[in-house]
């Protein structure tokens, strides 16, 4: 018996199976992430057309078999393409990094409505202009809350007391974020430290998010801080580094400041 599914969501993922088939991880507003099997999407375009692409908004029809662990598509329709984004390597690798991103920070069939509305606001802005590092920190710092791993940036993680104004703070993912000058001792040995500054900007972005982003740029050397800072916070977390990671990595300098 299969029961038909209406799902609104962004492509995460796609893998190629067999000789015409394709396997889709969906981020859905209903069902959270899905995975989803398009028969003959690769040998036909009238059916799915190019919708099946990452980071792609659409709404889908599918049926789904109970005990099976994919859904079926029955049939797509784009809602949004996000077309800009394609003709750019920096909006390229930026988008691909946050569908990853997405994808990791979830489990399968869990609703997480406000993380796809982060995502398709991060998305629709790469599709309207530039990549830009400020706007991808605040993306990883809100996807983090989503998921119920926010750092904690404005005390001390451990103690909850005042951090230091002034000097290089340790930012322990074990610990879960900033550490304050009576615990750092207590950070692990490859914790990054950073400066008072940093974690203050960084603690604005948390609050503000993408559209701070735009008005409040992290300065360069903030900006380096906070990448490493959030990417060893996200590798800790998530047990590794992203693949889309390297790429990301070897755009960096396309990247506006």
């Amino acid at each position: 018996m299969a029961d038909a599914l209406k799902l609104t969501g962004v492509v995460l993922r796609t893998v190629d199976y067999g000789e015409s088939d394709r396997v889709v991880t969906l981020l859905t507003a209903e069902r959270g992430k899905v995975s989803a099997f398009a028969r003959a999407a690769r040998a036909s375009r009238r059916r799915f057309g190019g919708a099946l692409e990452p980071f792609t908004l659409l709404r889908a029809e599918a049926r789904e078999r109970r005990g099976a662990d994919l859904v079926s598509l029955e049939s797509v329709a784009v809602e949004r393409g996000f077309g800009a984004i394609r003709g750019d390597l920096a909006r390229i690798a930026c988008a691909g990094y946050a569908c990853e991103l997405a994808r990791e920070l979830v489990r399968d069939a869990e609703p997480h409505r406000e993380l796809l509305r982060l995502l398709v606001e991060y998305l629709a802005r790469l599709d309207a202009g530039p990549a830009h590092p400020t706007a991808l920190r605040a993306f990883e710092l809100l996807a983090l809350g989503a998921a119920g791993l926010m750092p904690r940036l404005g005390a001390c993680a451990r103690c909850g007391g005042a951090l230091e104004a002034e000097g290089r703070l340790a930012f322990d993912a074990a610990q879960g974020g900033a550490l304050c000058a009576g615990c750092a001792p207590r950070a692990s040995p490859a914790a990054p430290r950073l400066a008072a500054a940093t974690l203050r900007a960084l603690a604005r972005l948390q609050e503000g998010g993408l559209a701070l982003a735009g008005a409040e740029p992290l300065a360069p050397g903030a900006g380096v801080e906070a990448r490493e800072a959030l990417s060893a916070f996200l590798e800790h977390h998530l047990g590794g580094r992203l693949a889309s990671r390297r790429f990301l990595d070897e755009v960096g300098p396309l990247l506006g400041g």
